[in-house]
């Protein structure tokens, strides 16, 4: 099922061990990702999307309280198979279109990088109440 022209459930759902299903976004983040791939003109390649509380636990440095995937309001997006300008321009246009959390990981090889993404706000708990920008 498409949740918007270019993203579906699918792509979305938990990749989680225990068989959850979760494939729930928030509304305005998805109409966010959709601008940016319209801008970016390319496919985003999305590796993570919404996870439920227990796979984000397994996977994520926020061990003990709910990421903001379990918000619904997080992707990372497969960068190794764009090249570093191409990657440092999308994180531009997602700065423009109101993406404020973004995490860059360059380190490990080629075809496991990725850009983070959310749009946190001042309504959540800390961390994810204020802008930031980190790499891994």
């Amino acid at each position: 099922m498409q949740i918007t022209k270019n993203f579906s459930t699918t792509e979305m759902h938990c990749q989680c061990s225990y068989g959850c299903g979760q494939d729930e976004m928030d509304d305005e983040f998805m109409r966010m990702l959709q601008a940016l791939r319209d801008e970016a003109g390319y496919a985003l390649r999305i590796s993570s999307g919404r996870r439920c509380q227990l796979h984000n636990s397994d996977i994520s440095s926020h061990k003990t309280k709910a990421g903001i995937h379990t918000f619904g309001r997080a992707v990372d997006i497969l960068t190794g198979h764009i090249n570093t300008s191409s990657v440092l321009n999308l994180v531009k246009l997602a700065q423009n279109i109101g993406f404020n959390g973004l995490g860059l990981n360059f380190r490990n090889e080629r075809k496991s990088r990725f850009l983070h993404l959310d749009n946190r706000d001042s309504s959540m708990d800390a961390p994810f109440n204020q802008p930031a920008i980190w790499t891994y």
